[in-house]
């Protein structure tokens, strides 16, 4: 059911029925459900990923930040006919370090006149291609006045010149 995106790196059930899955590939994350693919996701996309061993929950938040966070639910064990199977999430959670690291090849952090910190991005998409991100939303980075858009331009110059793309 998982789109041919290469070798699987990791993958998590995420109900004990067995019948929903979170799987890793090294360009994508991607959850499997009853009727298909659910999400596909590069991981340039996701800004962080955090796995809470309490909560048996991993939660990745976006570049995008407009978008709400995703949270995956990992069931102790999956019902495999009459046993229940131990899951072992340490191969998921490896794939999405490896893949949110690998994404992420640069980064800038300033702060705007006005206070608010940004950071700045240059991100590999799922084809190889480099390109600058913000952690402002969109809508954020339209509002601002002259001093600070001026400043996150100055973040965004050092970001693309800190890997050798053009600045102008």
């Amino acid at each position: 059911m998982v789109p041919d995106d290469g070798p699987l790196l990791g993958a998590v059930p995420l109900v004990e029925d067995d019948s929903r899955w979170a799987a890793a590939t090294a360009n994508y994350l991607t959850v499997v459900g009853h009727g298909g693919v659910e999400l596909r996701r590069g991981w340039h996309e996701v800004e962080r990923g955090r796995w809470d061993a309490q909560a048996a929950t991993f939660t990745l938040t976006w570049t995008d930040a407009t978008r709400r966070p995703l949270v995956l639910t990992v069931p102790e064990a999956v019902s495999r006919g009459e046993k229940a199977v131990a899951v072992d999430v340490a191969p998921f959670a490896r794939a999405l370090r490896q893949g949110v690291e690998s994404a992420l090849v640069h980064a800038v952090t300033g702060q705007l006149p006005a206070g608010r910190r940004v950071t700045v991005s240059v991100r590999r998409d799922s084809d190889g291609r480099l390109y600058t991100a913000s952690d402002l939303s969109t809508d954020d980075a339209a509002a601002l006045d002259a001093a600070d858009g001026a400043a996150l331009e100055e973040l965004i110059r050092r970001a693309r010149d800190g890997v050798g793309l053009p600045t102008g």
